[in-house]
Formats: C-alpha cells, sequence, structure tokens
C-alpha cells in the first residue's frame, strides 16, 4: 500500500490501484531520461506493446524514482501515453519494499530503482528479473520478459 504518483503529486496510487487482478508488466527504470532507460528500455516496451497485449497483458508500467511530472513528461516524449503507465516512486518506498533500491547518490543524487521487470498476476508478482548489475539491459527487456506470460 505504499504511495506511487502517476500524472500529478495529487494523484497517488499503489500499485493494487494500478494492477488490480489484470495480468501486467511493472518494470523498472534508475531514472527517466536516462540513456538506457531512454534508448532501449522503455522503447522496447512500446515496441512490442501490442504483442504483449496478444499474450494477455493488459497493463504496463514503468516505475522509477523521480517526480510525478518527470515521468508524465517522460511518457509524452517517448509516445507512451495512453499504453503505459508512468509510475513515480518519489521517495523509493516502493523499490525499497519491492527489495529493488540501490543508492548512486554520487551519480544520479539519490537511492535509485535497479533495472528490473516483474510479471503481476491477480495482485501477485509471479515472476522478476533484475539486472545482475543493476543498471544493465539484459534479462529486463520486453523481449526477455515474454518467457514468464
Amino acid at each position: 500500500n505504499l504511495a506511487i504518483f502517476e500524472t500529478s503529486p495529487d494523484d497517488k496510487k499503489t500499485l493494487a490501484d494500478v494492477f488490480g487482478k489484470k495480468k501486467g508488466i511493472l518494470f523498472g527504470v534508475p531514472g527517466a531520461f536516462t540513456p538506457t532507460c531512454d534508448q532501449t528500455h522503455l522503447p522496447g516496451y512500446l515496441k512490442d506493446y501490442e504483442k504483449l497485449k496478444e499474450k494477455g497483458v493488459e497493463v504496463i508500467a514503468c516505475m522509477a524514482v523521480n517526480d510525478s511530472f518527470v515521468m508524465q513528461a517522460w511518457g509524452k516524449a517517448s509516445g507512451a501515453d495512453g499504453k503505459i503507465h508512468m509510475l513515480a516512486d518519489i521517495k523509493a518506498d516502493t523499490a525499497k519494499a519491492l527489495g529493488v533500491d540501490f543508492d548512486v547518490t554520487p551519480v544520479l543524487g539519490n537511492v535509485r530503482c535497479k533495472r528490473f521487470a516483474a510479471v503481476i498476476e491477480d495482485g501477485k508478482i509471479k515472476a522478476i528479473e533484475v539486472e545482475p548489475d543493476n543498471v544493465g539491459a539484459t534479462c529486463t527487456l520486453a523481449n526477455n520478459i515474454y518467457k514468464h506470460l
């Protein structure tokens, strides 16, 4: 029941609000607009959006330790509007609860979210992949999550 924010600081939600009992994918990134997140991770889920829907995925969400304004701007700039929920975990509370937080204060200024991808079904995490080095882009990419669907 930890707070995440979607469209604004007033749009407070939980992951249960976003996913309900639906089948979905939650992927986490170290930061909006950072190179790998912006050029590879998010674009892969956008590219595979229809294929993931065909596999029964009803909700796709991207989470980062950023504010809701940054996440919404990133969603608009990337073409994610209407497809991928852009979720702000402003204090890394959700990342910490999921065990996917890591301290990158010297580089990004605070604790961030490791790069991960989780398949959620019926309100529970069915499978989760976390990049071994926290930031790479291999096992958490859209084309690698199909095996868990």
